[in-house]
This record gives structure tokens, sequence and C-alpha cells, in this order.
């Protein structure tokens, strides 16, 4: 896949571009880049996607935002669904202005079919809508429609409230995947190790972090998945540290992993973070959370 800054740039002819910002790139964004394949194939167009390096919050309400996919890794999801261009919008302060007709014809005018959700917003103050789309004679706009789970709308939004409260067992049917977190390995406050528990603390970057607690989880290391525990949240019986902390204790695993990238998949919350009387009570605690968490691989 051939990534291109879009800056008002030539564009390559007979082009059909799936456009949005794309955050955990699931299932309804799944529908839309098949669909966006379909027409392709039918008529014979060059795929495309039309996203942006920043979500739009992060520049108008200038907050430190926090991804479900970060950049990179959205970048990889659309890369697997075979799409051959990626364009990429470097969003800030100006494009946060740009009236939707101008947005129009800077970025979108010289592609032959735009596809979109139903609910895409652009331009300032998001008053361009698919409808705005419509109107433009310049190309074709197909619209795909709402995509429910459950009665639920299937949507970043919701997604990502999913996550903040540690539903991550609900997760699969609208992701597509249980919700993962990559980071590199780094030194912890190696607490874990003097109770017989050593876990791979990871740098999370960018991504959203799931609600503080333990949960049962995947971890792969190598492109190997293995069974783990992960745990989220400040460590208050051994540690002295007020930095948020997400680790991973890899069971039957014992490797020095210090500056890789791993990769946590949250299957199941399985207890709030709690602060024990000693360490004792601690380690006793953990044990009973792993008996859960292989018991639950093991259904």
């Amino acid at each position: 896949m051939e990534i291109i800054r879009l800056n008002g740039n030539a564009i390559k002819p007979k082009t059909i571009a799936a456009i949005g910002f794309f955050d955990g790139v699931h299932r309804a964004h799944h529908r839309l880049l098949e669909s966006m394949k379909t027409i392709a194939k039918a008529r014979g167009l060059h795929t495309a996607v039309i996203t942006f390096d920043v979500h739009p919050r992060s520049v108008l309400l200038d907050v430190d935002y926090r991804y479900i996919t970060p950049l990179e890794h959205k970048i990889e999801c659309i890369r697997n669904h075979d799409i051959e261009t990626l364009y990429l919008i470097a969003f800030d302060e100006q494009k946060a202005t740009t009236p939707p007709q101008a947005f129009i014809e800077t970025y979108l005018n010289h592609f032959e079919v735009i596809v979109c959700g139903f609910d895409f917003r652009f331009g300032n103050k998001a008053n361009g809508t698919v409808s705005t789309l419509k109107e433009h004679g310049q190309f074709e706009s197909y619209v795909v429609e709402e995509m429910t789970h459950d009665g639920e709308k299937i949507g970043s939004t919701q997604i990502r409230k999913r996550i903040l409260e540690g539903r991550v067992d609900t997760l699969k049917p609208m992701l597509g995947e249980y919700y993962s977190i990559r980071g590199k390995v780094i030194h912890g406050e190696k607490q874990g190790k003097k109770i017989g528990y050593p876990t791979a603390n990871i740098d999370t970057g960018e991504y959203l972090v799931p609600k503080t607690g333990v949960y049962a989880a995947l971890t792969r290391v190598d492109d190997i998945w293995h069974e783990s525990m992960a745990s989220i949240g400040f460590n208050p019986t051994l540690n002295k540290a007020n930095r948020l902390s997400v680790e991973s204790y890899i069971f039957d695993f014992d490797q020095n992993i210090y500056g890789k990238t791993i990769e946590i998949r949250f299957v199941k919350w399985l207890r709030n973070e709690m602060a024990f009387d000693s360490p004792e009570a601690l380690i006793k605690q953990i044990g009973r959370d792993a008996i859960a968490t292989k018991k639950l691989f093991k259904i």
C-alpha cells in the first residue's frame, strides 16, 4: 500500500476512495472498505482510503487524545484490507476552519467515487455532511448505512465507552477482535519479580487505556500469542510510584524482552485493583486470578 500526503497533489486516475477517521478500524469500517472494494472491482477502479493523521479533537480542544488505534496501528489495519493507496491529511487549525466546499475542492475533486459512512462530517464546525458530498457534481458519492450490534450502533464512540468501562469481553462483535495495546517493554518497579510474578510493563504511547483492574489477556511476543494476565493501575500494595502502569504476566514464560514491542489483548476484566494488607495476601489473590484466567481459556 502506497502512503501519500494529500495536500491537493495529483490523484491517481480512476480512483475510488473511502473517507473517514477510522479509529479502531472496526466492523462498520470493514463494511465500508469492502463496499468500496466491491464497487472498485465492478468498475475497474483504483482503491484508496482518505484519513487524517490526528483526531480533530486533539487540535480543536487542545487535548491529549488517546486512540483505539494510533496512526501506525491504523495504517497496518487498513493495509490488511488490501487497499492500494492511503491518502493522509495532516489535520491542523487551518484545516479545522476550512469550509466544506473548500475542503471538497482541495482534497476530493479528482476522485471518481467517494465512499463514506452515513454520519460522516467534515469541514468547519463539521458542517459538511453526506448531503454536501451528494450535492457536489465532480464525483459520485456512495453512503454506507449504519451498522449495529444488539441494537447499538457500531462506532468508535461506543467502542471507546466500553473500553473505559472495562467491558472488553463485549468488544469482539464490534471491533472484529479483542481490544489490544501495543508497546515497547520498559523497566518498571520490578516488584512483580520479587513475589514470583514477573511482569512486562509497556509504554502505551497514544493508546486508550482500559479501566484499571486485572484482566485475562493474551500477549503477543515475536508473533506468538501467550495466555496471560494483565494489570492496569498503580500497584498500591507494592509500589510507591504514582504512575499508571500497564503490564502483563505471561504464563510459563521466562525470556528477557526489555526493548521489544509486544501486544496485549484484553479478553475479560476480572476484578478491581485492590490494596492488600501484605505482599502475602496479594500473592494469594494473584494465584486466584491465575486460576480464573486459565479456566476462562479452557472454556
